[in-house]
């Protein structure tokens, strides 16, 4: 996922980075869940967090087998932003007896 990360920064020309990637692969797919984009100019969204958090995720990325050498990466590799376990843009708990439709019960 991290190699993704990378290939992403090198194919838009180090516009975007598509990072934060989790998931794995479930028996014939790959699901991968919350991904964050990080831009130049911080245009997408309240996670974007902008160059800094491309050079962040840069100053920690460690290039890989999947990773090919004439990828590009950004000069400024300063780690603006440091890691945080989960997603801090959601909240611990989640009300969810008040998001089911009237009426239903259990899982569907």
């Amino acid at each position: 996922m991290q190699a993704l990360s990378h290939f992403s920064y090198h194919i838009t020309g180090g516009f975007y980075a598509l990072c934060d990637l989790q998931g794995g692969i479930y028996r014939h797919e790959v699901v991968l869940s919350g991904p964050v984009i990080l831009s130049r100019h911080g245009e997408h969204s309240l996670t974007d967090l902008g160059p800094h958090g491309i050079s962040s995720f840069f100053s920690r990325h460690r290039c890989n087998d999947y990773c090919r050498p004439h990828w590009t990466a950004p000069a400024n590799r300063v780690p603006y932003f440091r890691p945080v376990q989960g997603n801090p843009m959601i909240r611990r708990t989640v009300p969810t007896a008040s998001s089911r439709p009237f009426g239903a019960r259990g899982m569907y």
